[in-house]
């Protein structure tokens, strides 16, 4: 029998809302932040915060639900740049410096191509000091020729419930320290536990670890073949009137599995991150 994906909870945006969005100060994905800093001075921000007080609680709650993730359904996809704004404003900080290798918060990203990591089961910033906590998404520009390419969110509660014993990854994916910043020689070396307090998977990052001979080596190797056939997880379609955030803390994704190259492309806006050490 086919595998149906669970459904991820939506969450309108209330209608007293939808004017004070109409109003935003960018409407292209470069001016995000400075729209951001300009409705900050402008008061539109406090006006949202305000207003937005129960919208900000309900999301909250459903992103701690079983899902880890909740869209936002909005009226015009015009509003598609002050949406992902607000949602990010609304659940944290993104004002921190951007790394100038690792990048900061704002970014686009393509759909489709061939061995794109993005369609495997993943983190985001994994080789950041402290990977966002929320990831925001939504659709910047469509490609006709695609049928609701749906995102997948895995919560990490799926994948551990399916290990024996505690109910939780194997304690050597908790305890051996695993190098992220490999393909970034003139960083500052970071390292941290795949199952660590923060969980990280990004598989370009684990070839050197994956194939080691230590206990958390071959747990990660099991991992990796569990993620691969995992029976159960979470879908949504970003679309044009329709953002997807979800708990990178607490869950994996991974894009639609599109062979070719696309012209769809997603606003990604990753919020309460720390890309790297400030400066001393």
């Amino acid at each position: 029998m086919p595998f149906t994906p669970l459904a991820v909870p939506d969450l309108p945006v209330p209608a007293d809302l939808v004017p004070l969005l109409t109003g935003w100060p960018a409407a292209a994905s470069p001016e995000l932040l400075k729209g951001l800093h300009v409705a900050r001075d402008t008061g539109l921000l406090a006006r949202l915060r305000a207003d937005g007080e129960v919208f900000r609680t309900d999301l909250r709650e459903a992103l701690a639900g079983p899902a880890r993730s909740a869209t936002v359904s909005f009226p015009r996809a015009a509003l598609t740049v002050a949406v992902v704004s607000m949602v990010g404003d609304l659940l944290g900080r993104y004002d921190l410096p951007a790394g100038t290798t690792l990048g900061g918060p704002v970014s686009e990203v393509p759909t489709g191509g061939v061995d794109r990591y993005e369609q495997a089961w993943h983190t985001d910033s994994t080789p950041w000091l402290r990977p966002n906590r929320w990831s925001v998404l939504g659709l910047l520009r469509e490609d006709p020729a695609l049928h609701e390419p749906a995102t997948g969110v895995l919560p990490w509660s799926l994948v551990d419930e399916h290990w024996e014993g505690a109910g939780a990854l194997p304690a050597a994916l908790r305890e051996e320290h695993v190098s992220w910043r490999e393909r970034y020689p003139r960083l500052e070396p970071l390292h941290a536990p795949v199952g660590g307090t923060v969980p990280r998977w990004f598989r370009p990052a684990l070839d050197a670890f994956l194939g080691g001979d230590t206990p958390a080596a071959g747990a990660g190797r099991e991992l990796e073949r569990r993620l691969a056939a995992v029976p159960r997880w979470y879908e949504a379609v970003v679309a044009p009137t329709r953002v997807l955030v979800f708990d990178n803390h607490a869950a994996l994704h991974r894009g639609p599995a599109i062979a070719r190259p696309s012209a769809r492309t997603l606003l990604r806006f990753k919020v309460d991150g720390v890309p790297e050490a400030p400066p001393r």
